[in-house]
């Protein structure tokens, strides 16, 4: 089938040309982002936290005071904390998986800051905080008691245990205990050990890759951010066990802020989080489904009219020996010049969307296989959306041009 005679007849209808294939441009441009943020979001809801048993795991997060007796304090909430019935052990910490992010920083390989490694996650908290929250050491050793200090803003030089995947990805191959980390030049932490990877405390803040970025260090009890509590109970008993602590932390210091939206079971914060990925994939998926429905209503109807503008012109083919598959064969063929073209000048929209996402709203960088699985479904779309139309002029009989003779 030669394409000139079409390229020729949708010549004459410019305008209705150009708006359609600039809606399925549109529509191909806004899907693969939108597929591509959907995956993303699916991605999310599958990950681990990596501990033991989360479901265990209870956290209560305070705003800190600045007290002097602040070690005296949080001493004597943890022993309030402890005693709580329910509560099997618990520790002061920064934050825990789905938390807050309490010590998020960059760090470089070297001293001289001209290899730079990553921006993880940094978890500390008071002696014990490793077994509470059920970090699995798979290599190395723990921190011994004497590393348990106080600092302004992060834990001075010393050991530091690291998550495996992260160590994975700084030294691909190579064993990560001995190597050392700088936080300017400050702060060098040399790696003693190496732990079962642990999730981020916020994993909706960075990229599916850096969900395991996390390390640990020693905190003396009293240090920033180790006002906050992380409490490992009997499943069965976990609220009343979280109501508990918020009873007890405002009796011991009612001065002291509890942040309840931020606390609660690692379940129930892991269901909040999972929440909004879940309204978001269904807002997304809201927007495919209306762009698709537009788009192929589009394609149905501006076909429909040229049918019934050709229909003398299908007759004389049909007259002159074209058969029904001919005609609907022509159709589709059509639709597919102008999908095409849609889908050609939609590749460059999408990249010119993601480009902007990537810059305002720190979204990855479009993957390349959602593009020809955007150009399929759009394909798929137009061929399934010219069919009616389609089977509509293959029924046109020879004698529509004689009659319209």
């Amino acid at each position: 089938m030669s394409i000139r005679p079409m390229v020729s007849a949708l010549t004459r209808h410019r305008a209705s040309v150009v708006i359609l294939v600039l809606e399925i441009a549109l529509t191909f441009a806004v899907v693969s982002n939108a597929f591509a943020l959907i995956m993303q979001r699916v991605a999310r809801l599958q990950l681990r936290t990596g501990l033991d048993d989360g479901s265990h795991l209870v956290y209560v997060n305070t705003a800190g005071t600045d007290r002097p007796d602040v070690g005296a304090i949080y001493a004597t909430i943890l022993d309030a904390l402890q005693r709580i019935p329910g509560v099997l052990s618990a520790a002061a910490v920064n934050t825990v998986p789905f938390g807050p992010r309490e010590g998020t920083a960059g760090f470089d390989l070297d001293s001289a800051g001209t290899h730079f490694g990553r921006v993880a996650d940094f978890y500390y908290g008071a002696p014990g905080y490793l077994h509470v929250m059920g970090v699995r050491l798979i290599a190395g050793r723990e921190f011994d008691s004497s590393a348990y200090r106080g600092f302004k803003v992060m834990p001075p030089s010393g050991g530091v245990i690291i998550s495996q995947k992260l160590a994975t990805l700084l030294w691909p191959g190579r064993n990560a205990l001995g190597r050392s980390i700088w936080l300017g030049k400050e702060h060098h932490y040399q790696i003693i050990g190496i732990a079962a990877s642990v999730l981020r405390p916020d994993p909706g803040y960075a990229g599916i890759e850096d969900a395991y970025d996390s390390l640990f260090l020693p905190a003396e009890l009293g240090a920033p951010q180790t006002g906050s509590y992380v409490l490992r109970t009997d499943p069965a008993r976990r609220q009343a066990v979280l109501h508990a602590a918020y009873a007890a932390i405002q009796r011991i210091d009612p001065r002291l802020v509890v942040d309840r939206d931020s606390s609660g079971s690692i379940t129930d914060l892991r269901r909040a989080f999972e929440k909004n990925n879940r309204i978001m994939i269904g807002l997304l998926g809201g927007v495919i489904v209306a762009l698709m429905l537009v788009t192929g209503l589009g394609i149905m109807g501006l076909t429909g009219f040229w049918v019934q503008q050709r229909t003398r012109q299908i007759g004389v083919r049909r007259a002159l020996g074209a058969r029904r598959v001919d005609i609907l064969r022509y159709f589709q063929t059509e639709n597919l010049l102008l999908a095409t073209a849609g889908i050609a000048l939609g590749c460059a929209a999408a990249i010119g969307i993601n480009v902007w996402l990537m810059a305002h709203y720190a979204v990855p960088r479009l993957p390349v296989m959602y593009l020809p699985l955007g150009a399929l479904l759009l394909w798929g779309l137009g061929q399934l959306a010219v069919l009616g139309p389609a089977l509509r002029a293959a029924r046109v009989a020879p004698t529509v041009a004689m009659r319209a003779a």
